[in-house]
């Protein structure tokens, strides 16, 4: 869904909506540049055409803006759009409309979901998918394992299909680095905030060959392989351990017609494959805290 709305002004100072991404601490600004106030950090960003750069790593090409052109038809091919965000989009819409503070995780060169009323944050690691979404107030450059915003700062978060791209040297490493988004994820939500993710779920046997045979696997691919999908259950199971022990999940599992084809390589979008052939499931996880 293509977002129409206008950028927004936060109408207050952007430093104050944020925090270090290594130390937690509080930002300040001297011209463009954005300053740890914590004198044993030292950690520094700055504020470049608009967008708010906060990442540890540097400026180094992400897999997205390697890729933009081609995973942008991807995603507005139809059988995509009706798999993977139509629903999905009505049902974070509809949340959306109570949300006065929401972070968009990997929120992409536009907003998949009707534009809310309070502020919206967008991080993501692609330089180009934040230049081109015109629908978020802040736009900042940075990671889902760093996030740049105070504890109990925002009562929304929303990550669609972002998760699945952590990934380490290791299928233990992925996990480390799953867990350590998700802890972010639980610090930076108010206690009675919500979290809506969007990913998919593969069946078992692709669950068993990940599991067995993805390091092995990473080990030859390298960088070319970038991504690792969590099954249902080991999701929960992760979130489980960092979200306060009253949270409950909700699942809803999205459907559509099994002969609907669609692009099942991002950056391939020229190859297609009919949904029954797809070996993933398609859910949106809903976790409400202090319920």
């Amino acid at each position: 869904m293509r977002s129409t709305e206008p950028e927004r002004l936060t109408f207050q100072p952007v430093e104050t909506l944020l925090a270090c991404p290594v130390c937690h601490g509080r930002v300040e600004r001297s011209g463009p540049l954005l300053l740890c106030a914590a004198a044993t950090c030292g950690f520094a960003g700055e504020i470049r055409d608009g967008i708010v750069c906060l990442h540890p790593g540097g400026d180094a090409p992400s897999f997205f803006d390697r890729h933009y052109g081609e995973m942008l038809a991807s995603s507005d091919e139809p059988g995509s759009h009706g798999i993977f965000y139509a629903e999905q989009g009505a049902l974070i819409g509809a949340r959306l409309a109570r949300s006065s503070v929401t972070l968009d995780i990997g929120c992409g060169p536009r907003l998949s979901y009707g534009r809310p009323p309070g502020l919206v944050i967008g991080l993501d690691s692609s330089w180009e998918s934040l230049r081109s979404n015109r629908g978020l107030d802040v736009r900042i450059y940075g990671l889902a394992t760093r996030i740049p915003l105070p504890r109990a700062s925002v009562d929304t978060v929303v990550c669609l299909y972002a998760l699945h791209h952590l990934t380490g040297r290791t299928r233990r490493a992925t996990e480390a680095l799953v867990r350590l988004a998700l802890r972010e994820i639980a610090r930076v939500v108010t206690p009675d905030g919500v979290v809506i993710v969007c990913e998919v779920s593969p069946w078992w046997p692709v669950w068993a060959l990940e599991r067995w045979g993805w390091t092995a696997a990473k080990a030859v691919l390298g960088n070319a392989l970038d991504v690792f999908f969590w099954r249902r259950q080991a999701l929960e199971g992760l979130a489980a351990a960092v979200f306060p022990p009253d949270t409950r999940c909700d699942y809803r599992r999205v459907t559509v017609p099994p002969w609907t084809t669609f692009p099942f390589l991002a950056t391939r979008h020229r190859l297609r494959l009919p949904r029954w052939m797809y070996p993933f499931e398609v859910g949106v996880y809903h976790w409400s805290l202090g319920a």
